[in-house]
């Protein structure tokens, strides 16, 4: 019998990058066969049969994690994100085809899947929507790699969704994973600043880890608050003490982001954090805190 996809592409990864194997392994270990046939059938939909497309996924995922990595050692120096400036950060990798998706989108697609604090929250997510089981209308406010637009389509079957990014590269990869799920039909794209030309009002709006790669969050949060209908809900979570090479704004801890969302007008209903590892400090160890909100 062949081996898995996971088993696979774990070889390849031994291979190449042994350092970054160990992450699977432990994120096999802890979430086990369920999680691995998951995976098998995620990697099937979105890069096919051909281990060639596997592969350039690996060296995507790679390089995402040692950006991740030198960022938050440059972080861990130095005290500060070593971005600064939005127009910068957009213009050296949003608006980047090749960085975008060759590494970045393949690389933070696959993350969800296999660091352990991004898995988790993915779980998390997937317990919240089928308690929405009014909504019927959603948008995602930076889709990123799409995965959190997916999981609302195939959680509530009767909605449909909207992705905005600025990034075309992004909705273009977004548009992709959603196809590949065959959900395609509810689903559409644009390229917009929410700031700039805050969309129409949705049932239930996702913002997932784009507060920290902006240099006004607080403002961003009173344009998601203006996008969630009255009675409707906002999932928004946010990297907390976690460096990567687009983020700008460093939370020190989850309640910075609460309390944003609190002056905003959002009424926080069910809260959670991960965090990335343990034997450092809290106050330098990567966190993702995530926050349902009700619009009153």
């Amino acid at each position: 019998m062949s081996l898995s996809i996971y088993r696979q592409m774990l070889s390849t990864m031994r291979g190449r990058y042994p350092s970054y194997a160990v992450i699977w392994e432990s994120s096999h270990e802890e979430f086990g066969a369920d999680w691995e046939d998951e995976f098998n059938s995620s990697i099937a939909a979105l890069f096919g049969p051909n281990p060639e497309a596997w592969s350039e996924a690996i060296d995507g995922y790679a390089e995402f994690c040692t950006d991740a990595l030198r960022s938050q050692i440059y972080f861990e120096k130095k005290g500060k994100y070593k971005a600064s400036s939005y127009a910068e950060v957009a213009a050296a990798y949003y608006h980047n085809s090749d960085f975008m998706l060759r590494c970045y989108l393949p690389g933070m697609f696959l993350s969800h899947m296999i660091w352990p604090h991004h898995h988790r929250m993915l779980r998390y997510f997937r317990g919240l929507v089928p308690r929405l089981s009014s909504v019927q209308t959603f948008s995602e406010v930076g889709t990123g790699c799409g995965m959190y637009s997916k999981e609302p389509l195939a959680l509530l079957p009767g909605s449909k969704g909207v992705g905005y990014d600025i990034s075309e590269h992004s909705l273009s990869f977004t548009e992709r994973v959603v196809s590949a799920f065959g959900m395609a039909d509810r689903y559409r794209t644009e390229v917009r600043d929410i700031v700039a030309n805050t969309p129409p009002p949705a049932d239930l709006v996702v913002c997932q880890e784009v507060l920290e790669h902006l240099e006004d969050p607080a403002e961003f949060i009173r344009n998601l608050f203006e996008m969630t209908k009255p009675g409707g809900y906002a999932y928004i979570s946010a990297a907390i003490n976690a460096s990567h090479v687009d983020h700008i704004y460093l939370y020190r801890n989850p309640g910075e982001v609460l309390q944003q969302l609190a002056d905003a007008g959002f009424q926080i209903i069910d809260s959670h954090a991960e965090y990335g590892y343990s034997g450092k400090p809290i106050e330098i160890t990567p966190c993702l805190g995530a926050f349902l909100c009700l619009r009153p």
